[in-house]
């Protein structure tokens, strides 16, 4: 094996597992005099807050980003007294944890969701729909679900994120290869969202925009075929982010979920 595969294979690795942090994490405004928790989880500790009392909606942001995506909507939940959890991924914004990866993001989100329950809802965003559903099968209990922007991740998929760019199949492979030899287990899981949705029965609603420049539409269009009854909305001009802070997407998403 060259010097120069493995160099590859070592830096890509890296970037597989661990976000870029900003250099100063921030705090959603609604959030500063919530209640807040140190959560611990086989990966490390992730930082996560409720605000107000009862049932929560629980919300998941994605990769590279932090809690303080969801600051507009926590807000609109807050102007109807709906309690809300949000918490850092690992990896991201205060939590503690490194690694980020379906493990030990799915085991965030059922940690979060344990700690600060009860919730009865879910809104992820980008990498926190994968994370969300893997948890939904692993036995997290919510009676609805709203997935943003989704990536559609697969055991045969390259890579999940656009910015790497073209991979040779043989540095991911090696990348791959590493991960499952110090860890013990692939890095993909083996899971397969598509397949994972035809197993599920809980009322479900993708909102994606044409204009996605990470996550293709067409991703959501494959997950609602797959998951029984879910409703697809499509817009356009919000791009990958943006979406999850536009004013009607919020509207939508609140009466949703209180539906």
């Amino acid at each position: 094996m060259s010097d120069d595969l493995e160099a590859q294979a070592e830096a890509l690795l890296l970037r597989m597992t661990r976000a870029r942090r900003r250099a100063k994490p921030r705090t959603a405004e609604a959030f500063y005099d919530a209640e807040d928790k140190v959560v611990e989880t086989s990966f490390g500790n992730v930082q996560a807050w409720r605000l107000g009392e009862g049932p929560a909606v629980l919300l998941v942001h994605g990769w590279e980003d932090d809690h303080a995506l969801w600051g507009p909507l926590i807000d609109q939940y807050a102007q109807i007294g709906r309690a809300v959890v949000a918490f850092d991924l690992p990896g991201h914004g205060y939590s503690e944890a490194e690694e980020a990866t379906f493990h030990s993001a799915s085991e965030a989100v059922l940690a979060v969701a344990h700690a600060l329950g009860p919730v009865d809802s879910l809104v992820a965003h980008s990498f926190g729909c994968p994370s969300s559903l893997k948890a939904l099968t692993e036995g997290l209990g919510v009676g609805r679900a709203v997935l943003i922007s989704s990536p559609l991740p697969s055991p045969q998929g390259r890579r999940r994120f656009a910015e790497l760019g073209e991979l040779q199949p043989a540095v991911f492979a090696r990348a791959a290869e590493l991960y499952e030899q110090r860890n013990g287990r692939p890095f993909s899981g083996g899971f397969d969202m598509k397949e994972a949705a035809k197993a599920q029965t809980i009322p479900l609603l993708l909102i994606h925009s044409m204009d996605d420049e990470q996550c293709p539409a067409e991703n959501s269009n494959v997950l609602a075929d797959a998951w029984p009854g879910a409703e697809l909305m499509m817009t356009d001009g919000l791009g990958h982010r943006l979406i999850a802070q536009d004013q009607d997407i919020m509207d939508r998403i609140i009466d949703f979920t209180e539906s």
